[in-house]
């Protein structure tokens, strides 16, 4: 007579397996999204306009973001330890470096949470999902780790009472547009297969806009003419002709030459206030 009890044994050893087994995937899952965010945080700091902490694009939020909504927000562990690693030498004490790190996970998990209630698609194929990731991920969720930061930096006395207000908009905007244009790159990187390649004159063109793009930029950078403006309708050709696939990394590239102009007071950022660089 068999055991009666053997079934239930399977199942449960079965569970368990697989518990075990997610449990391992998630763990690794969390340090490749904390390394991601280290590297991104450690080469971001190279860009810093207020002390050695604070930078007007801050891509590690947006990697954060981008992580938690395709991946889970179960994977917070590792997005906080890095920032942890990443502020602690640059913060007057453990503790600093422990509250900035909370205030760093805390902003993209509650943008993620913001998100899902509404229903956000990663695609970024609605008009809503637009409005979500720009008002609710960026614009508000941000508020956190701007005022956590800021005022940590206060009261560690990093920066004085003047300062406070002109580092917390840097921190605020950094985080917003790490958001703004970091996560939709990733996010449409992760849903890249749903969208048509470009084929024939489409990749011409599509190398066109590049140079165009890389082209205008760099001259921005290199002279004091105000031909800023020049950019817009370059951006609006990548969103109008390819979509996401192509007004993503447009965005993100045309932010990477401001951020660096905007360091190292380049063309039309040369001698400006910080409130003017930003």
């Amino acid at each position: 007579v068999g055991d009666p009890n053997e079934p239930m044994e399977k199942v449960t050893k079965m569970i368990e397996g697989r518990g075990l087994r997610r449990w391992r995937s998630d763990l690794l899952t969390s340090i490749g999204l904390g390394v991601a965010y280290y590297v991104a945080a450690k080469l971001s700091l190279q860009l810093a306009l207020v002390g050695e902490n604070i930078t007007p694009l801050w891509p590690p939020t947006g990697i954060a973001l981008a992580g938690f909504i395709l991946l889970g927000r179960r994977l917070w562990p590792g997005v906080a330890i890095a920032a942890f690693a990443v502020n602690l030498p640059i913060s007057v004490s453990a503790a600093a470096a422990t509250t900035t790190a909370v205030g760093n996970t805390l902003a993209p998990l509650v943008a993620a949470t913001l998100l899902r209630r509404v229903g956000f698609r990663p695609q970024l194929d609605r008009f809503r999902d637009a409005l979500a990731i720009v008002f609710l991920a960026a614009l508000a969720s941000m508020l956190i780790s701007a005022t956590i930061g800021a005022t940590t930096l206060l009261a560690s006395g990093a920066i004085e009472d003047g300062e406070l207000l002109g580092a917390w908009s840097v921190w605020w905007a950094g985080d917003a547009m790490g958001v703004l244009v970091v996560a939709p790159f990733l996010l449409t990187l992760a849903t890249i297969s749903e969208h048509p390649l470009p084929r024939g004159w489409r990749v011409i063109e599509a190398i066109g806009l590049a140079a165009a793009l890389i082209g205008i930029s760099s001259l921005v950078v290199a002279t004091d003419l105000p031909i800023l403006f020049l950019l817009l309708p370059v951006l609006g050709w990548a969103a109008w002709r390819f979509h996401q696939p192509g007004a993503a990394p447009a965005a993100l590239l045309v932010s990477l030459f401001a951020t660096w102009a905007a360091v190292e007071e380049h063309g039309i950022f040369a001698g400006r206030t910080l409130s003017g660089q930003m």
